[in-house]
């Protein structure tokens, strides 16, 4: 069976080009339409930008998955999976799955596109996901496949004890929403009876609508008294965390398993005479990552020693944290390491890399996502100089700016003069980081391109964005000569790579993608096909 598996799998990589739909005009179309879905995919995210407001940046990512989904849709699903892929394009891409219809082929399978749904399920934070299932009942979406998809996810997942107490309401509105308001108030009230006083027909309805979600090895009645915590049930509760949850509600240090946000939200409507410092006592050793770097600002306060490694943290996400409170050494240090196993990971290295970092005001970002393009070039800069035996880095305001050193944006954008700067000291490469928006004075970098290619000056020129401008439906360009390659982390270079197949060689793009993809998706799939109750759930 494995070996049928695995043969049908290389078939499929062979013969897609002619098993597919597309029209020639259709073909034509799909390079720009990959392309311009790849910019934006690695750069876009749900927050406004310098120059963009939310409601324009989602109207054109609406607009470019739709281009992409309707050419070929398997493409458009192996696309979601690849390194580099924001979780915002991913959520996007996860409720247009479910929402629509397969009408037509693709160079997927429809197990296989299932398949890419579970490992986007499995890669977003729990609350990315959530928000998913609550944007699909907002938007009354509730075809069998969402259904089975939310249950199947939810009750499968061995963390349900822990996102019953975190993320209890969400829960609640997900499964009610995959069940009916009906269903779910039918299996409240088994659920809140004991086990022994369910009759035959009660046990048949919790097998059908629980049991067959759950994967190998879980415990039913434990799966059960989360759903039943979960729709309200307060009785008789034995795992851990629930019992906490409802006894920290009388003595909050009951509660000091529990995450911190749930424990502080406790303490704010039953024990009001309790300091928010006690709650992060009481609770640091359930803080996770994320928590653990945004809260040290108030540990410092508070007087709380909340343990902080570098090493758990993204470099992108270290220089915002550098922004915040400061770079030490220690985290220089780290993101020194982060560039070097970044670089290990290019296939490409370099004797000279020349890097321009635009440092202008527009590459703070929004206040709601503050430093974040000039944290994520920051974070680029320091693996291209990873990347070679010589660099030579400069900002567009002046001066060196070396790798692992903070710069703080501020001012306008001119990037002529560093351009024609480096390109004099005859580097393998140069590498402009920017947004894209030039302006003192606009056009002068391209003017630079087009004077340095008529003097015969053929040193490749790319410029590396960190922002989805929606205007442009992708990136902003400042040249049409050079090319652009959006990212998100330093790791996301190979999305320009695939672009540049795309653009040269399409029959050969859509193989490397298949390659990328396939060997993730393809244990999966040889699970359900195997499992009958796990098929059965699709």
């Amino acid at each position: 069976m494995e070996r049928q598996l695995s043969t049908e799998s290389e078939n499929r990589q062979a013969r897609w080009v002619s098993l597919t739909h597309l029209t020639p005009a259709e073909w034509h179309a799909l390079p720009e339409a990959f392309c311009a879905f790849l910019d934006a995919a690695g750069t876009a995210t749900a927050r406004p930008t310098f120059y963009n407001t939310a409601d324009k940046q989602r109207q054109a990512m609406d607009r470019l998955h739709e281009d992409l989904s309707a050419l070929d849709r398997g493409i458009y699903a192996a696309a979601l999976l690849l390194p580099g892929i924001t979780d915002h394009t991913r959520q996007l891409g996860l409720q247009r799955l479910v929402s629509t219809p397969r009408n037509r082929p693709a160079v997927l399978s429809e197990m296989q596109e299932k398949a890419v749904l579970r490992c986007i399920c499995a890669d977003l934070p729990p609350q990315r996901m959530l928000n998913v299932f609550a944007d699909l009942r907002t938007a009354r979406v509730n075809n069998a496949r969402t259904r089975k998809l939310i249950l199947g996810v939810l009750l499968g997942d061995k963390r349900l004890e822990f996102w019953s107490v975190k993320y209890r309401r969400k829960l609640a509105a997900a499964l009610q929403h995959a069940w009916g308001k009906r269903t779910a108030g039918i299996l409240r009230s088994i659920l809140a009876k004991p086990g022994d006083m369910r009759d035959e027909k009660e046990r048949r309805i919790l097998s059908k609508e629980i049991g067959r979600f759950l994967v190998d090895g879980a415990d039913r009645s434990n799966v059960e008294e989360c759903v039943s915590f979960i729709l309200g049930n307060k009785d008789r509760l034995t795992l851990p965390r629930l019992q906490a949850y409802e006894a920290a509600k009388l003595d909050l240090a009951q509660g000091k398993t529990l995450p911190y946000e749930v424990l502080e939200g406790i303490r704010s409507r039953f024990h009001r005479n309790v300091s928010h410092a006690q709650v992060l006592e009481l609770t640091k050793s359930q803080l996770t990552t994320s928590q653990r770097m945004a809260l040290q600002r108030a540990a410092r306060r508070s007087g709380v020693a909340v343990e902080f490694d570098p090493a758990n943290y993204s470099a992108e996400r270290l220089y915002l944290y550098a922004f915040e409170m400061g770079l030490t050494e220690e985290i220089r240090l780290e993101l020194r390491r982060k560039a070097r196993a970044a670089a290990d990971q290019s296939p490409v290295r370099f004797q000279h890399v020349a890097v321009l970092l635009d440092t202008s005001a527009s590459m703070i970002g929004h206040d709601k996502q503050k430093r974040r393009p000039i944290a994520i070039a920051l974070a680029t800069r320091d693996m291209l100089c990873a990347l070679t035996d010589r660099a030579t880095v400069i900002a567009d305001s002046g001066g060196v700016a070396p790798a692992c050193e903070l710069v703080e944006p501020g001012g306008d954008t001119s990037l002529a003069w560093g351009l024609a700067y480096l390109l004099g000291r005859g580097p393998d490469a140069v590498f402009v980081l920017s947004d894209g928006y030039e302006n003192a004075p606009a056009g002068r970098m391209a003017e630079v391109v087009h004077a340095a290619r008529r003097l015969g000056c053929a040193i490749p020129i790319c410029q590396v964005s960190p922002v989805f401008a929606a205007e442009a439906g992708g990136l902003r360009l400042l040249c049409d000569e050079i090319p652009a390659m959006p990212i998100s982390k330093p790791q996301g270079v190979g999305l320009a790579l695939l672009k540049a197949m795309f653009e040269s060689d399409v029959e050969r793009a859509v193989g490397a993608l298949l390659r990328m993809t396939l060997p993730v998706l393809e244990p999966l799939v040889s699970k359900l096909l195997r499992n009958e109750g796990t098929a059965d759930v699709w």
